[in-house]
């Protein structure tokens, strides 16, 4: 009996040898002599410990609120009482849907010794544009000249083209640290401070139902400008080989300026302008996901890292243009407040030195 209890023992003490945390007890618990979450950022033997970052982008934009035109427009009113069952349109919205284009993200950084945090400045570049046009009857959704006779259709045009420009320019300064959570799961918090530069315009040229036939075009802007911060993290998950999945969450509140502008022309002449500028704040979210390899050369004097991956960004309310809708002295005037969402792919290298 005692040399099964002897052996009992034996076999319980390995094995608790064998679980046990790699830590000393006298460690465990004591962050402060920073032995506990220990640091999981790239780091080179006998170098600057900087690095540089270059990611390119294919994205496409999808903003809210660019149906420009109404097909299956009849111009001819629903008047009799009961109604006859014509329907004075049966179509479809059209609108424009922006192109897939290449941007850029490019930063520099380098890694701190107080406490092992990393610095990070980072320039994002995009810009997207789109076009559509459509033939046959259409209800103008945008601002219509003021014209009721006889020889036209209050709302009617022949055919349409609109077009759509975005330009975005965001700039993060950032400080994060990035440490292991178990063997193989790596987070890095992080908080920064943003300005973003975003301009948007939208404008069509309608070719309208009138005799003899005329044209009229408009052109709307939405500019912010503005500053704030954004926090988040990343998080990487180890596999073998240097390859490991990757994701980044974060969320920005910026304060800045908005400048909406209107203007409305037909056969040339400017018939309509509206401008506003105010001052309000901005929020965004950001979502990537993907997989990332990386390894050490040369001793361990330089690291590269490779990744590709799927990116989502969205800026809510951003898109503030000044909306008319029907004829211009009907006054219907509305400020749109539709998101701004860009998506696509993300594909970077990252070189420690």
């Amino acid at each position: 009996m005692q040399k099964r209890l002897l052996a009992t023992t034996c076999v319980l003490a390995t094995l608790s040898t064998l679980c046990a945390d790699d830590l000393p007890p006298s460690s465990q618990g004591r962050e402060a002599i920073g032995m506990v979450n220990p640091s999981s950022r790239f780091q080179v033997e006998n170098g600057w410990n900087m690095f540089l970052n270059i990611e390119f982008l294919w994205w496409v934009a999808k903003p809210d609120g660019l149906y420009y035109a109404q097909s299956g427009y009849t111009h001819i009113p629903t008047t009799a009482i009961p109604p006859t069952g014509v329907p004075d349109f049966n179509g479809h919205l059209e609108k424009v849907t922006p192109n897939w284009t290449p941007g850029f993200r490019i930063g520099l950084g380098g890694n701190m010794e107080y406490d092992e945090w990393d610095i990070f400045l980072n320039w994002t570049w995009f810009k997207s544009t789109g076009r559509d046009s459509s033939h046959g009857f259409l209800l103008v959704l945008w601002g219509h000249p003021d014209i009721d006779t006889p020889t036209s259709s209050a709302n009617g045009a022949l055919s349409a083209t609109a077009k759509y420009h975005l330009q975005l320019d965001t700039v993060d300064l950032e400080m994060g640290r990035s440490f292991w959570v178990g063997k193989y799961f790596s987070l890095r918090p992080f908080i920064c401070a943003r300005g973003a530069w975003i301009h948007q315009n939208f404008g069509a040229k309608y070719h309208l139902a009138t005799t003899p036939m005329t044209h009229s075009k408009f052109i709307a802007h939405s500019i912010f400008e503005g500053g704030g911060v954004r926090a988040g993290f990343d998080a990487r998950f180890s596999l073998l080989g240097g390859w490991s999945f990757y994701g980044l969450a974060s969320a920005s509140m910026l304060y800045g300026h908005y400048d909406c502008f209107y203007r409305g022309k037909w056969e040339s002449k400017t018939i309509a302008t509206t401008h506003d500028g105010f001052h309000r704040a901005a929020s965004s979210g950001q979502l990537a996901l993907g997989v990332r390899w990386d390894t050490y050369v040369h001793r361990d004097r330089y690291h590269f890292g490779l990744y590709a991956g799927w990116e989502q960004n969205i800026w809510f309310g951003l898109n503030k243009m000044n909306h008319w809708i029907g004829k211009y002295i009907d006054g219907n005037l509305q400020q749109m407040t539709g998101n701004l969402n860009l998506q696509g792919g993300t594909f970077g290298v990252r070189f420690d030195y």
